[in-house]
């Protein structure tokens, strides 16, 4: 009976009642600690993905505009096929002549092709695998970051019903946070087949390019003038006037310019820089042109 009589003592259960409550709320006081301490690192996860995500979407945008630009549609699957997204939406950021010569070396490369190999190139579809290359890119990054629903409801155990409440506010906010991600969405215009840029790439380089600018240079300094007085001169027409003189000189250059023009355009690289034959005179020029 003293035992007995010990334990049911009004003061002990009142000393064990007391204990269990500060173990409780010690209990509740860790999950809260602990679910704010993990709501602090999604936040902060979320942040992480939030910028981190809008670089590949705007990396992916970019590069999908570069291909819809073109209009051909084999065309884009093959420079999707030879180029990294990153490579592609770098040629954006390319100062206009720079980026229609790289677009022209890889023209160059599919316009080389056999054409049945260039057919192949016809049912691909780019834009639709570099969409589901994205979403993947993006799971990835959430996944790397840690933002991800965390099952932090717990088992069926005491200690989980005794922080039940917590967790399911903490929850709440997990949710939260986790819906606050913004994602960049892949919006590129369409652009229809055969009415995109791909006729005219290289065109920009052209006129940039170290064959034209000695064509120029050749009509401004009075090569090409010259070059025409001689052929009069071998022609017995010495009394021509200028004015018909200087129509001569306009035809001339537009013939070396537009027979330039051609070799330039089927060439992978500018001729002048990465031909073998060697160009010191206007008459190596007038030999290169035919």
């Amino acid at each position: 009976m003293g035992l007995l009589s010990s334990v049911f003592n009004p003061r002990t259960i009142r000393g064990i009642a007391k204990g269990a409550g500060r173990n409780i709320l010690a209990t509740i006081a860790e999950e809260r600690e602990n679910s704010e301490t993990y709501l602090t690192t999604l936040a902060a996860a979320k942040e992480d993905v939030n910028n981190e995500g809008k670089i590949i979407g705007d990396n992916y945008n970019k590069a999908l505009r570069v291909m819809e630009s073109t209009g051909n549609n084999a065309f884009n699957n093959f420079m999707f096929e030879q180029m990294t997204i990153s490579q592609i939406a770098g040629l954006s950021d390319l100062a206009p002549t720079t980026k229609d010569q790289q677009l022209k070396q890889l023209k160059f490369q599919f316009e080389a092709l056999d054409e049945d190999k260039k057919a192949a190139y016809e049912t691909g579809n780019y834009s639709e695998i570099a969409k589901k290359n994205y979403d993947t890119k993006i799971d990835d990054l959430k996944i790397s970051k840690g933002l991800v629903n965390n099952n932090r409801m717990g088992e069926n155990t005491l200690e989980s019903l005794i922080t039940k409440n917590v967790r399911a506010k903490g929850k709440e906010e997990e949710d939260k946070i986790i819906s606050q991600a913004i994602i960049p969405e892949l919006d590129t215009p369409t652009v229809a087949e055969g009415e995109g840029i791909y006729g005219s790439i290289g065109e920009t380089a052209f006129e940039d390019s170290r064959l034209k600018l000695m064509i120029d240079q050749d009509y401004i300094d009075g090569t090409l003038e010259e070059l025409v007085r001689n052929r009069l001169l071998l022609e017995g027409k010495m009394m021509t006037p200028n004015e018909e003189i200087q129509t001569l000189v306009n035809q001339e250059y537009n013939k070396q310019v537009n027979s330039a023009k051609q070799i330039f355009m089927s060439q992978g690289d500018d001729l002048i820089i990465n031909t073998k034959q060697q160009i010191n005179t206007d008459k190596d020029i007038d030999d290169l042109l035919g």
